[in-house]
């Protein structure tokens, strides 16, 4: 007996420690489907059928949820990632697109963009606890700011920021940007808002506290025309003070210093690049190109694309597992 208890702790102590895997996720818009990769070897590992039209990922807290919107089956899918398995639903109204998750209050905000509204969800429940106005024309983009309190939505009609206040669930100002503003970023510690301004070729950057346009970035690089400079997805690099910022049609990442809002180098990716991820260690950035069906990964010390992976028909969103 004293022999096979001595064996069993042998084993027990000496065995590897073995962690789930780490996966990064992509969402394929026109394939109805999520592309699990291995963040290791960059290799596809599992295709999951999702439901219609996936667009925006986010994860939870703990990383133990993925939650992806499914437009046009009016809901978000909870995917656990560790059995890759969707668990569950969220209904969020009609064909929500971006959405963003507010840890402090345990909320999810999605813009619902063909009703113009944005939708509050109590995470606790999953269930519907608001639905605001005119939040704009074509909301889409909706980020919550770093204490939590405020939530920005970008409306691409009104060419306006939408901002709400989270506790009073109501709108409190709208601030005026460049021509159908898609996706927006919060930088240095929450003090800067960053908008992506698609037909305006440029960025807009906004003093969170006074709630003004501080500075307008514009993106031009030789052999592209200026109509094809399409700005829409950013990644933050707080160790290299660099914003990433997908130019859509023209190909390109743009990354952009964040002291001086100058642009530092132009990294050729797929074609339309889109979404965008950086991993843990900011080493890579990687990105989703709608018009090749494919992502690129990006030495962010090179500055320069290392790798492309094929995914499914028009990816849009990416999320890396920490």
């Amino acid at each position: 007996m004293k022999m096979k208890i001595s064996i069993f702790l042998f084993v027990f102590i000496f065995l590897p420690n073995i962690s789930p895997a780490k996966h990064i996720f992509v969402s394929n818009e026109n394939s109805d489907t999520l592309t699990v990769i291995d963040k290791k070897d960059k290799k596809v590992v599992k295709t999951i059928n999702t439901g219609g039209r996936p667009r925006d990922i986010k994860f939870s807290v703990d990383e133990s949820f993925l939650y992806i919107a499914a437009s046009q089956d009016d809901r978000i899918e909870i995917l656990d990632t560790a059995s890759l398995k969707i668990v569950d639903y969220i209904e969020t109204g009609d064909d929500p697109e971006i959405f963003d998750i507010n840890n402090k209050y345990n909320l999810i905000a999605v813009s619902n963009e063909d009703d113009n509204q944005l939708t509050l969800i109590d995470l606790n429940t999953n269930k519907i606890i608001k639905t605001i106005e005119e939040v704009g024309v074509e909301p889409e983009g909706v980020n919550f700011s770093p204490n939590g309190e405020l939530v920005f939505v970008t409306s691409e009609g009104t060419n306006s920021i939408i901002v709400i206040d989270v506790i009073k669930q109501k709108i409190i100002n709208e601030i005026l940007v460049g021509n159908r503003p898609r996706r927006g970023i919060f930088v240095k510690n929450g003090s800067e808002y960053w908008v992506s301004n698609e037909l305006s070729g440029s960025v807009s950057i906004i003093d969170v506290n006074k709630q003004n346009i501080i500075k307008t970035i514009f993106f031009e690089k030789p052999g592209i025309r200026k109509e094809d400079v399409t700005p829409v997805d950013f990644a933050y690099s707080k160790t290299k003070n660099i914003v990433f910022v997908t130019l859509g049609n023209a190909n390109h990442v743009a990354a952009v210093d964040t002291d001086t809002h100058e642009v530092k180098n132009y990294i050729l990716a797929g074609k339309r690049v889109w979404g965008a991820a950086i991993s843990e260690n900011e080493k890579e950035l990687i990105v989703t190109n709608g018009n090749s069906d494919d992502v690129t990964v990006i030495d962010t010390t090179r500055m320069v694309a290392i790798k492309s992976i094929p995914v499914g028909r028009t990816p849009h969103s990416i999320k890396i597992l920490k």
